[in-house]
């Protein structure tokens, strides 16, 4: 009887615990979808604003296809398009193609858009090649939270990176913020994942992305620390092992940055010289007065600089002119969001890479601050990176509130949240009072009213007329934007000594070379134009155009709906053209 009874009894029991398993499996997802579903529609509304706050702006109502600010954006675009045509990244001006001061990394990024989009523009491809990261990085930072199971936690991430003042105002920029940061934010979420899952193939591919930021912007060196994640790795059983991967972490570093290395030492024969010091071999003095006869290397007069200006952000005081006044308001963050940061760092608990990670964010902040001259975009990236500290409090609040308690804490901590994503209150502009702004509303409103882009509109004006007629072109705009804009029959170069290459003391261009080229022209039977963006400077800079016996300039087009100047040299006795 017993025999017949124990089976009987062990089906019972094994239908009891499937049917435990059954509900609790159940329960699971009914609890784990209400934050599935309000984690997507955070991130639906993080992609909204992207959408309508950077990939909707029409560039062609914007002064920003000037490439401001010079030399920056011009050089990174002028590489881009030499990648594409001569397969060696170079500036023009003139005949020469000389070494640019930046590394090579974000012109690669432009490659595909330069490919994709037609010659006429062309000009575009930076602002394209923002617009896709800063997109693929939002939707990055999310998956990380989803394959984490923190959908909602992923929904608050994305949103807060999204309204980061910073960060869209750089998504539609020309300039490398967006690249660098990206490649920080996957560096540190495989540091993150090969310590927390003990995986160190996770951490070679963070050493991996740390590398290639090298090739973007030198500073990502200041990161460095985070690749003590291999150290901290756990040691099971062999040392020697451990050891081997520590050395070969380093190795893989080093060859993600060996590009730029190997660049350096074919253009200026050494791997650690960049094209700073073959165009700005010293600062100028901190007041911009005079050189200084520093090397470019650490200025310890940055720092009260840089701690003003981020002060100033905190406060709301009138800020200088910087990059971020270019694509925005001139504001990177929000006291708000600094607030939510504050909160963050009372839920952030010891780890090893928690350890890392600060190490690595201290010697940013301390490197970008001696380093650099204060501007916002220099700490974009440790901004994006403490997205992940300022959503802590947010899913603590979210638990509380479902649960009823800490009401009054939870709801100060939403108000805070609500207060970063709408950038309020905040200042816009630049040495002005300040002002109760909301960023949001600002970067939805970016494009109006319309406002001209007088470079651009020159040189394609330019274009349309003598693009039959290739000759020399000399020019106030910016030569390396001109040549790298210009049909290749085309050669752009400065009218004088003042331009923003004429630090460099191993390349000298001047009046005396700018006549030069004029003969050079001239001996090849080239036409020699002067393309002025308006009347007035025209009048302004005649005088410092080159002179010849039997010359003279003529005016063959005149400034007719908002178009540009151009003059022609002609002989004397040509009557062709209104003398000028």
């Amino acid at each position: 009887m017993r025999s017949r009874v124990s089976p009987i009894v062990f089906r019972l029991a094994q239908q009891l615990r499937d049917l435990r398993n059954v509900m609790t499996e159940s329960q699971r997802r009914k609890f784990a979808t209400a934050p599935f579903l309000v984690g997507t529609s955070l991130f639906l509304c993080a992609l909204t604003f992207y959408y309508f706050a950077v990939l909707k702006i029409d560039y062609r109502k914007t002064a920003l296809l000037d490439l401001g600010p010079h030399p920056d954006a011009p050089e990174y675009f002028a590489q881009g398009t030499a990648l594409l045509k001569d397969r060696w990244p170079s500036i023009q001006i003139g005949y020469d193609k000389l070494p640019s001061r930046y590394p090579v990394g974000y012109p690669v990024l432009m490659l595909p858009w330069l490919k994709i989009l037609p010659k006429a523009d062309s000009i575009l491809a930076p602002f394209r090649t923002n617009q896709t990261l800063g997109l693929l990085l939002l939707v990055t930072v999310f998956s990380f939270y989803v394959y984490l199971a923190m959908p909602l936690t992923g929904g608050f991430a994305a949103l807060l990176l999204a309204t980061l003042p910073g960060f869209f105002t750089f998504c539609r920029s020309s300039l490398s913020e967006i690249s660098t940061s990206a490649l920080f934010v996957l560096a540190f979420m495989f540091a993150y994942l090969g310590l927390e899952e003990e995986r160190r193939w996770k951490i070679y591919l963070s050493a991996i992305f740390l590398g290639l930021s090298l090739n973007i912007r030198a500073q990502s060196l200041f990161f460095a620390p985070l690749l003590l994640a291999m150290a901290l790795f756990p040691v099971r059983g062999n040392r020697l092992r451990w050891f081997l991967h520590c050395a070969s972490l380093l190795v893989v570093f080093a060859l993600a940055a060996s590009p730029m290395l190997v660049l350096n030492t074919i253009q200026f024969h050494s791997p650690f010289k960049t094209g700073y010091g073959f165009w700005v071999p010293y600062f100028y003095d901190f007041s911009g007065a005079h050189f200084s006869g520093k090397p470019l290397l650490f200025f310890l007069q940055y720092i009260p600089s840089n701690a003003v200006f981020l002060w100033r952000e905190l406060c709301l005081d009138p800020q200088g002119f910087t990059a971020a006044n270019i694509f925005g308001t001139g504001t990177c963050f929000v006291a708000a969001f600094v607030l939510l940061i504050c909160a963050g760092l009372c839920f952030v608990w010891p780890s090893w890479f928690v350890s890392c990670a600060f190490l690595a964010g201290l010697s940013f902040l301390a490197g970008t601050a001696c380093s650099s001259p204060a501007d916002g975009r220099f700490y974009l990236p440790l901004l994006i990176l403490l997205i992940a500290v300022a959503v802590l409090p947010l899913t603590w609040a979210a638990k509380n509130l479902v649960l009823g308690k800490r009401v009054i804490a939870a709801v100060a901590i939403f108000a805070l949240f609500a207060a970063a994503c709408l950038g309020y209150p905040s200042r816009s502009g630049y040495n002005t009072v300040k002002t109760i702004r909301s960023q949001t509303w600002d970067a939805l409103h970016f494009t109006t009213p319309a406002r001209r882009s007088p470079q651009f509109i020159a040189q394609r004006h330019f274009t349309e007329l003598f693009s039959r007629q290739p000759g020399i072109v000399l020019s106030d705009i910016d030569p390396v934007y001109l040549n790298a804009l210009l049909p290749e029959p085309f050669v752009a170069a400065p009218l004088d000594g003042k331009h923003h290459y004429q630090w460099s003391s191993v390349w000298r261009y001047d009046r005396p070379q700018a006549v030069a080229l004029v003969k050079r022209g001239l001996n090849q039977s080239l036409p020699i134009y002067v393309l002025f963006v308006s009347t007035e400077e025209m009048q302004k800079k005649a005088s410092r155009l080159p002179e010849l016996d039997g010359y003279q300039w003529v005016i063959v087009t005149s400034n007719t709906n908002d178009k540009a100047v151009v003059l022609k040299l002609a002989p004397v006795a040509s009557e062709g053209g209104m003398r000028f």
